[in-house]
C-alpha cells in the first residue's frame, strides 16, 4: 500500500496540477514538429482549454495586421479543429484573445526579427507582451532555437528578446536545449528526419520550464 501511495505521489508530481485556458502562438518553428509538440504537451494539463495558432514568418506586427505567411500556418482550437495550409493570413491576436480568453498565453516568437532594426524589434514584442499583461494574463515566452544558418545573429536575437519581454513573461532560452545539426535540413528548422526528435526534445524542456504557470492556472473558463 505505501510503494502504491509513492507511485501515485510521484505521478501527481509529474503532471501539471493546473487548469485554465492557455493560447500558443508561434512562428515558423510552431508551425512544424516543435509546435505540434507542444500544443499536444500543454493538452495534457488536467482540465486545460488550448487554443494554438502559428504562421511562418511572423513577427507580432503580423498578429495586428493579419499579414498572411507565404509559408505555413498550424492551428488547432480549443475544440480541438486543426487547419494547416501553406498560405493564408495571421490570425488576429485580440481576436485570438477574446476567443481564448487565456489565462495564460505563451509565445514563440523571435526569430524573424533579424532583417529589423533593434528598436523596432524591442517595441513590437514590448506590443505584445504589454497586451498580454493589461489582459491580466500570464506570459512565457519560448526564444529561438539554435541554428546552423544565421547562427552568427543569434546573440543579438536573445537579447532583444530579452530586453522586450522582461520583467513581463517568463523567458526560456531555446539555445540552451538545442544543437542544430551539421549536416541536412534547412540550417534553421527543425523539420528533417534529424531534426524532428531536437524539437520534441526542446518542447518538453519548454513545457518543464512552464510547469511553475500552469500550476498557478484557475479553473479553465469558456
Amino acid at each position: 500500500m505505501k510503494k502504491i501511495f509513492l507511485l501515485l505521489m510521484l505521478a501527481a508530481l509529474a503532471v501539471p496540477a493546473g487548469a485554465g485556458n492557455i493560447l500558443f502562438i508561434g512562428d515558423s518553428h510552431s508551425v512544424g514538429p516543435f509546435g505540434w509538440k507542444m500544443d499536444e504537451l500543454l493538452r495534457t494539463v488536467p482540465g486545460a482549454r488550448v487554443g494554438t495558432y502559428s504562421s511562418c514568418g511572423s513577427i507580432y506586427q503580423w498578429w495586428e495586421t493579419a499579414k498572411p505567411t507565404p509559408c505555413g500556418y498550424f492551428f488547432r482550437s480549443v475544440d480541438g479543429k486543426t487547419e494547416k495550409g501553406t498560405k493564408g493570413p495571421t490570425p488576429i491576436f485580440d481576436t485570438l484573445m477574446k476567443e481564448v480568453k487565456p489565462d495564460l498565453v505563451v509565445v514563440e516568437l523571435g526569430a524573424n526579427y533579424v532583417g529589423y532594426d533593434d528598436t523596432f524589434a524591442v517595441n513590437d514584442m514590448k506590443k505584445l507582451v504589454k497586451k498580454i499583461s493589461a489582459a491580466g494574463a500570464s506570459c512565457f515566452w519560448i526564444t529561438k532555437p539554435d541554428s546552423r544558418k544565421g547562427h552568427e545573429d543569434i546573440p543579438r536575437i536573445l537579447q532583444l528578446t530579452h530586453t522586450a519581454a522582461t520583467p513581463y513573461c517568463a523567458y526560456f532560452d531555446s539555445t540552451l536545449v538545442t544543437k542544430y545539426p551539421a549536416t541536412g535540413g534547412d540550417g534553421v528548422h527543425y523539420w528533417s528526419a534529424a531534426g524532428t526528435p531536437i524539437a520534441n526534445a526542446w518542447a518538453e524542456a519548454a513545457f518543464a520550464a512552464l510547469k511553475p504557470l500552469l500550476d498557478k492556472l484557475p479553473p479553465a473558463k469558456k
